[in-house]
């Protein structure tokens, strides 16, 4: 628990001292940190959409396969 504390006081101490000493305004970074958060975000969409459409395409495969062993007949 003590170690937590030490943790999280330097943590502390270290964003106030990033805070005071940046080399730009305020509204600069947070207009950075915008930018970077919204490419992040977008980058995510796109990946997510992208990995969806090839499971549902892998799916669909899956079940085309499925659905002619199921309606193959059967040797005797």
């Amino acid at each position: 628990m003590k170690t937590i504390g030490i943790v999280l006081l330097a943590g502390g101490i270290g964003a106030g001292l990033a805070l005071l000493l940046a080399p730009q305004s305020g509204q600069k970074t947070r207009r950075q940190i915008r930018y970077k958060a919204e490419s992040y975000a977008k980058d995510l969409r796109e990946e997510v959409n992208a990995n969806a459409a090839a499971l549902y395409k892998s799916g669909a495969e899956s079940t085309r396969r499925m659905m002619k062993r199921l309606l193959k007949p059967i040797a005797a």
